[in-house]
């Protein structure tokens, strides 16, 4: 990574991430979900913006591995999250 980024990889299935072909170099947000009970958060949700650098799909579990580059501060929350499967991504603008 870039100096002051770190790289985060994040598990997802198909309902964490949009429908539409996710690519290196978008331009993503990565949001925190409900808990276990499906409580709603009473404030948004803090959303962290993130860069895809690479995509692995995993065909025999459905699960994709998509490695973000993030501010380096910001990597120990980004895998704190990643880790719970408590994430979201959105896809932001393609017009750079």
């Amino acid at each position: 990574p870039a100096k002051g980024y770190t790289v985060v990889g994040i598990s997802l299935t198909a309902g964490m991430m949009p429908a539409n072909q996710l690519s290196v170099g978008d331009h993503i947000r990565i949001v925190t979900t409900p808990g276990p009970s499906g409580e709603i958060p009473t404030t948004d949700p803090d959303a962290i913006e993130a860069d895809i650098v690479a995509i692995s799909a995993e065909s025999a579990t459905g699960v994709t591995v998509v490695n973000v580059a993030v501010p380096a501060l910001k990597g120990p929350v980004v895998a704190a999250r990643a880790a719970t499967g408590k994430v979201a991504l959105i896809l932001d603008s393609r017009d750079r």
